[in-house]
């Protein structure tokens, strides 16, 4: 299924934030606020509220994170291509209880 994504991502003072919509076709919307806190400096841990989900690290030019959301697995990787950012995931479940993969170009609104 399509979607619109507005995702913003936030320096903080002990790591980053990333915060999305995604606005699906149906209507039915995905609204999440992560915020990743540095454990050491390539490896972070993942938060959503006050309850640590995952962890994920940065090499190079990728950022990468896994989480548990309910009961399934979310894995996310982040890698900058000229002016996009390049989003590809996975969810071990979608709401119809299937494995999903997706793909995602941002283009950075000023």
């Amino acid at each position: 299924m399509g979607y619109t994504s507005r995702q913003i991502n936030r320096l903080t003072s002990t790591g980053f934030e990333v915060e999305f919509k995604h606005h699906f076709d149906d209507g039915s919307l995905t609204d999440a606020r992560l915020l990743m806190t540095w454990l050491t400096p390539a490896i972070f841990r993942v938060d959503m509220g006050n309850n640590p989900v995952g962890h994920g690290y940065c090499l190079g030019n990728c950022c990468n994170f896994h989480i548990k959301a309910g009961e399934a697995f979310v894995e996310v990787s982040y890698r900058p291509q000229d002016s996009r950012l390049l989003v590809h995931g996975s969810s071990t479940k979608n709401a119809d209880g299937n494995y999903i993969a997706w793909h995602e170009s941002l283009q950075k609104k000023i």
